[in-house]
């Protein structure tokens, strides 16, 4: 028998610090660090598996939100899958946050099959943006994850598309902006194991988590 270890760190809507699901013989089990705590991903994880009877040679899999998002969540989240990358044969596969973001939305937009557009605060006059559309079961990118200028953005958002944004962003996005944003909470690793999503097969050296304040997206 073998698993699949999915992890979040991001804390992208600010429902908690770490969430952890793991897939076994069919069944998604998830646990997450209570709102509020720091949480500790080890135990968590170690806790969730002991939780379906699972040992460590048993998970076969991992995949990853690599953010944007929560700074230390990522750093914490990615250092602890390479750590497990270098003494395992397990094979990892990263998530964009905002693919993420998107799925969730067209999941609850009346539109359901139209590009999402999501948006989220990467401070200094900056968002970070993607674009994707659901169809037929499968996520697609259609613009890759970037960090543009406020002003810039504001020029092109397209008013066919679904704009979405964590619940906090969303406000500010309605408030100062007049954007009409859907506003997307619940974040938990569970939905990193949705069919259709966007992943990426990534190597220890290539594992990086996507900061918000970094610059490995701006254009």
């Amino acid at each position: 028998m073998t698993a699949t270890l999915a992890l979040t760190g991001s804390n992208l809507c600010g429902d908690a610090a770490f969430s952890a699901a793991v897939l076994s013989e069919g069944e998604v089990t998830v646990s997450s660090v209570p709102a509020g705590e720091r949480g500790d991903l080890a135990s968590l994880c170690r806790d969730l598996c002991a939780s379906r009877d699972l040992r460590p040679e048993q998970l076969s899999r991992i995949v990853l939100d690599v953010g944007p998002g929560s700074y230390t969540g990522l750093r914490v989240a990615v250092t602890f899958v390479r750590l497990l990358q270098q003494y395992s044969s397990l094979e990892v596969e990263g998530v964009c946050s905002l693919a993420l973001l998107a799925r969730r939305a067209a999941e609850v937009a009346q539109a359901a099959d139209a590009p999402v557009r999501t948006l989220l605060d990467a401070r200094r006059g900056r968002w970070h943006t993607a674009l994707h559309q659901h169809v037929d079961g499968t996520t697609l990118e259609l613009e890759a994850a970037r960090a543009s200028k406020v002003g810039e953005l504001l020029e092109v958002v397209d008013g066919q598309h679904v704009l979405a944004a964590p619940a906090a962003f969303a406000d500010t996005l309605r408030r100062e902006h007049g954007l009409d944003c859907l506003a997307v909470s619940g974040w938990s690793a569970d939905a990193l194991l949705l069919d259709g999503l966007p992943r990426f097969a990534a190597a220890p050296a290539d594992l990086e988590p996507r900061y918000l304040m970094a610059s490995y997206a701006e254009d």
